[in-house]
């Protein structure tokens, strides 16, 4: 693809800016203003290595800059609030290039996303999980991302210490209060790992609408009871086989019994009530005998959205996106075996910045294709008939920031 010389100006001033920017200097430049090195060429040998998806000393063996340990001394020296806040910062500044209207409704998807850690398991932010390649330990994200309509870009990230995973609902404040100012938020969607009363209660606070996965215990448990039996009972009346779960969902189907609101349902210590959706879901199984791999199941969700069942699994469903997001950001996820948590958060920051920044350029590149402003040669006219048309951009947004962009972003300085 060929596209307008304003689109690599573009990338080109957005990392100038990350690279050269005045908290890049205050935040990175804190720690030693001895070193010949500039604080932004550590940013950029830390750029690279996402890059490429490789190690940092591989990098530093390769290309001139900065030594392995020069960049790892430099990123230890910092606490981990400086590292958050200079990426969130960094995210804004690309985001906020998309230029939401103050009338848009923006709805947030909130993750945890759990790199294995094999290292001393006595250290605060590494938090215990599901055995997952030979260890049950992990260093943990909290990933925020955009979900609307078409659009979906990582807006936040955060790391998750023991303390601040027992208290999300500290956190999920904090990020609201930073992005309430630039963003029109109206609605949020959790998973289970946080379906909690306080958490709950902050978003009636602020006013939004939430759907949350609920965890079946307590009252909500015994409403999903209740609406099975109720289900069943009407169901044997009429002659259905209730133990067949593809039978009865079929027939609840047809017979608009599928979906169920609970108006007032008690939940957690303090019950707190909310209002409860059921709704049964036709879902695919692994069994092996092929009459049983699709059945119908109950879901249940909490939400004070004033909208019919259906539409809040629907609504439900655009949580998914900060799944994608996340598999999309370790297309930039380098290779590092480091144990300091500063490096690790700093090496995933930049990794979720690429992220944002290449939906930015996606968007930018439909909107030229709107305007028929770009010229697709013959070959990249093939591939994309082959191929996704996004996938193409990525790898083109890939090749273009290797090859074109990064090689102009040289460095400066001598020998730390």
């Amino acid at each position: 693809m060929r596209f307008k010389r304003t689109t690599n100006k573009f990338l080109e001033n957005e990392l100038y800016k990350l690279f050269d920017s005045t908290e890049t200097r205050q935040i990175l430049g804190e720690y030693d203003q001895r070193s010949t090195w500039e604080p932004s060429d550590i940013y950029k040998r830390l750029m690279h290595v996402c890059l490429e998806k490789t190690s940092l000393e591989d990098i530093c063996s390769t290309t001139e800059g900065p030594s392995a340990d020069t960049v790892h001394r430099r990123i230890s020296g910092l606490k981990m609030t400086q590292i958050e806040q200079y990426i969130n910062c960094c995210l804004f500044e690309v985001v906020s290039r998309l230029k939401f209207h103050h009338k848009s409704k923006i709805t947030l998807a909130f993750d945890l996303y759990e790199q294995p850690f094999y290292g001393n398991t006595s250290y605060d932010w590494v938090i215990g999980t599901e055995r997952k390649k030979g260890t049950n330990y992990a260093i943990t994200f909290l990933i925020v991302s955009i979900a609307t309509r078409n659009i979906r870009c990582p807006v936040s990230v955060c790391l998750m210490t023991s303390r601040r995973k027992k208290y999300k609902v500290g956190v999920i404040s904090r990020i609201l209060d930073d992005l309430f100012p630039w963003l029109p938020i109206k609605r949020c969607l959790f998973d289970r790992g946080f379906c909690q009363d306080d958490i709950i209660q902050l978003m009636d606070d602020r006013n939004l609408e939430y759907v949350f996965a609920a965890i079946r215990h307590g009252s909500v448990k015994k409403a999903s009871k209740e609406i099975h039996a109720c289900v069943k009972d009407l169901a044997n009346q009429a002659g259905v086989d209730v133990n067949d779960r593809l039978a009865l969902g079929q027939w609840a189907r047809k017979n608009s019994l599928d979906t169920f609101r609970v108006e007032h349902v008690a939940t957690g210590r303090r019950r707190k009530r909310v209002p409860l959706v059921g709704v049964f879901v036709r879902k695919k199984t692994k069994d092996k005998n092929p009459l049983k791999r699709r059945i119908y199941c109950l879901y249940i969700y909490l939400t004070n959205c004033k909208v019919s069942p259906r539409t809040v699994v629907k609504l439900y469903s655009k949580r998914w996106i900060v799944e994608t997001d996340i598999r999309c950001v370790n297309e930039f996820k380098p290779i590092t075996n480091s144990i300091r948590p500063q490096l690790r958060l700093f090496l995933y920051g930049l990794a979720v910045i690429l992220d944002a920044l290449w939906v930015v350029f996606s968007t930018l590149i439909n909107r030229l294709k709107e305007n028929n402003n770009m010229h697709i040669t013959e070959e990249a006219q093939f591939i994309i008939k082959q191929a996704d048309v996004l996938q193409c951009i990525a790898r083109y947004f890939l090749r273009l920031l290797r090859t074109e962009i990064f090689p102009l972003l040289n460095f400066r300085g001598g020998v730390a």
